[in-house]
């Protein structure tokens, strides 16, 4: 018997999902600090949990080098899906330029107990609506080419 192939709500778009989309940080206050490019990291997502399991396989020395849970997701998220960042600056107004080293020092702070920040990139990194094929994206592409 054939299998049947089924018409499934279309959730995200994988590619997208994995090459990442542009999300502005902006506080309560509406502030802006900086433009952070995030893929998808919901693990209702077959691939987000192959790419995790994986990360784990292949980092496991150094995940578990790393006692304090909190500092263990900063580090599995730096390194999983933020890839990279525009506008991000010191407190002096100067450019930081991105590396996952800089990225765990602006997310995480044993010493702080806010984690906004990290947690509304989280959020936004959770939500599949975010990751969904834009057309118009497309045929702005399209026409450049």
């Amino acid at each position: 018997m054939a299998k049947i192939k089924f018409r499934k709500p279309n959730n995200y778009d994988m590619a997208v999902a994995q090459k990442g989309v542009p999300f502005t940080y902006r506080d309560a206050d509406g502030h802006t600090y900086g433009t952070f490019k995030i893929s998808m990291f919901n693990t209702d997502s077959k691939f987000v949990r192959v790419k995790l399991d994986q990360f784990s396989r292949d980092n496991k020395a150094a995940l578990d080098a790393i006692k304090d849970d909190a500092e263990r997701g900063v580090y599995i998220f730096i390194n999983t899906c933020l890839h990279g960042w525009e506008g991000v600056e010191d407190q002096d107004g100067k450019a930081v330029p991105f590396t996952p080293e800089n990225a765990a020092d602006l997310l995480y702070d044993a010493n702080e107990d806010d984690e906004t920040m990290f947690n509304d990139l989280v959020r936004f990194s959770q939500n599949m609506a975010n990751f969904k094929h834009d057309p118009r994206a497309s045929k702005e592409a399209d026409a450049k080419n």
